[in-house]
């Protein structure tokens, strides 16, 4: 029988802290698929009274194309605000005189019901491994690592959405990606042919069980605050030493808070990673969990800049893929890719196992699981994070519309003599209304502006804020999974068929940018997704402007 290994597996996995650049070989280190092994507010300046061309698709009050807005000279907020209230205009200082109570803080989707959703299947997806019948089932890999790869993309590019700092890959570090990544691989080869006694196992141990509890921590930190009721309230006060606790924008905390859930959290995660040490990473269940949630930090902190870059760096890592798996041999006289994979020098949630079926044939036959590396999931998965920022960044959100024209209105007519007619609270009140309803639209098309390098409002270095209005509108992201789900389980076919190993990425790249590509180009925007920028973080080496007092 023939089963599709992809051997993705990396000699060290970067910690949820910080995802810099020089740690994305460490992810590319890859093996094949083998056919023994189955695998696989924002502020707007005032506007001068002049001539404005119509925008379209911006769902403001229709004017005239000449016409000035009068009420623009009050500050614009960021399009995405909280579930219960996303209008966020100018509350102290709007033109017709009325008094806004403060806008509640940005949405954040660690804390919506599609969260628990998402970790909940993940969990699912992880206990149906659990199942003793499960294991014995041929090609039952291949749903098993499909269900948790496209999880873990899910979660990772839902939690960057709302992540104002992130390490964002320029063209020319995507470039140089695939040479980093080979001499990262090579030198993993030459350690494993040449010192193959070498045991570095205890030190790799301690700094697994390190991120794996720093990645089970804050994974879990948010379900179990949203579920613990008065648990989850933050309560508990303490002051931590200078330097230990750092913010996004690199300043130094000394007041902390935390939950009582959080101790809870704190204490579920170091008793999970110290199972998998314990363990030698040989509980495929719990090697699996720490696996995905490390995948998942990678994709929440580093990200790709725009488009081309992720053509670039994505067509140099294919070709990396495929020289490693099919012409390594040919040139180094061995599989080096394959050669590092299943090596036992390293071992620990680098990569994602389940039990192979006794008797397999063809390469790597005497491995006792089948794998999907790390790297086969964080590759493809920066580019479908990037289709989801894409997408908030031209998203609508209604909901922000209707907030802003009720508050407006409630603030309008509060503010009304009691003798007001019937026709003067109803100019007030659309007048008030309209005025609230243009700054959300004027925010979103400063956001797209942006987002096309198109903005003159200044606000370059502001990281732009997403909503929840995306979770309905992922006209981009959900295409580019599909196209993941159908690259993989392309891979085990190839491997079925020939008794090869098979690079994922030489399925996988094609199949993701020709999903995006394709709805790019039935919707007219093929121009407009090239030239998109991604905004909505900063780098940690560039901090944010502060907000204007």
């Amino acid at each position: 029988m023939s089963y599709v290994g992809s051997l993705r597996s990396q000699a060290a996995v970067t910690c949820s802290g910080a995802c810099h650049l020089r740690q994305l070989p460490v992810l590319l280190v890859s093996s094949p698929r083998v056919a023994s092994i189955p695998q696989q507010a924002v502020g707007r300046p005032s506007a001068p009274s002049t001539f404005k061309p119509c925008k379209p698709h911006t769902l403001r009050r229709q004017k005239p194309c000449n016409a000035t807005d009068d009420n623009e000279t009050a500050g614009v907020s960021g399009m995405s605000q909280q579930d219960e209230t996303n209008s966020n205009h100018d509350d102290n200082n709007s033109d017709d005189g009325v008094s806004h109570k403060p806008s509640k803080p940005a949405w954040e989707w660690k804390n919506s019901e599609d969260s628990l959703r998402a970790y909940t299947a993940l969990l699912g997806f992880l206990a149906l491994g659990q199942i003793p019948a499960l294991r014995t089932v041929q090609y039952a890999d291949l749903p098993y690592f499909i269900g948790l790869a496209s999880m873990t993309i899910y979660i990772g590019a839902h939690r960057g959405l709302c992540t104002k700092v992130r390490q964002q890959i320029t063209i020319k570090e995507g470039a140089l990606a695939p040479f980093a990544a080979s001499v990262a691989l090579f030198a993993g080869y030459l350690v494993v042919k040449f010192f193959p006694d070498l045991n570095l196992q205890a030190f790799l141990n301690l700094y697994f069980w390190l991120i794996g509890s720093i990645a089970i921590f804050g994974a879990l930190q948010s379900p179990l605050r949203h579920s613990a009721g008065p648990l989850g309230e933050v309560s508990l006060q303490f002051t931590v030493p200078e330097g230990l606790l750092l913010d996004d924008e690199g300043s130094s905390i000394t007041d902390a808070a935390l939950a009582p859930s959080d101790i809870v959290t704190a204490l579920v995660a170091i008793a999970a990673a110290t199972l998998d040490f314990s363990a030698n990473h040989t509980n495929f269940t719990l090697n699996n969990m720490i696996a995905c949630l490390v995948a998942t930090d990678i994709l929440q902190l580093l990200g790709l800049k725009s488009f081309r870059t992720g053509a670039v760096m994505l067509a140099g890592l294919l070709l990396y893929d495929v020289f490693w798996v099919f012409g390594s041999k040919s040139v180094i006289g061995d599989n080096v890719m394959l050669t590092v994979a299943t090596s036992d020098i390293v071992s620990g949630p680098t990569r994602l196992l389940f039990p192979r079926i006794a008797g397999g044939t063809g390469e790597a036959s005497n491995f006792p699981f089948s794998l999907l590396g790390l790297g086969d999931i964080a590759v493809p998965g920066l580019l479908a994070c990037l289709a989801l920022r894409y997408d908030a960044s031209r998203s609508t959100n209604m909901r922000a519309r209707a907030d802003a024209a009720a508050q407006a209105l409630k603030g309008a007519f509060s503010n009304m003599d009691a003798g007001a007619t019937g026709r003067q609270m109803a100019e007030a009140g659309a007048e008030a209304a309209g005025s609230a309803v243009d700054k959300v639209a004027d925010a979103e098309l400063e956001q797209r502006e942006r987002s096309q390098g198109a903005s003159t409002s200044g606000e370059a270095c502001t990281p732009l804020e997403a909503s929840d209005a995306v979770l309905q509108q992922r006209t981009y992201f959900v295409p580019t999974m599909a196209a993941y789900v159908a690259g993989l389980s392309i891979a085990f076919a190839a491997n079925a068929v020939t008794k090869l190993g098979q690079p994922a990425l030489l399925y996988l790249v094609p199949a993701t940018f020709t999903a995006i590509t394709l709805t790019a180009a039935s919707r007219g925007e093929v121009a407009r997704l090239w030239n998109y920028t991604d905004a909505t973080a900063v780098s940690p080496m560039r901090k944010p402007k502060s907000k204007a007092s």
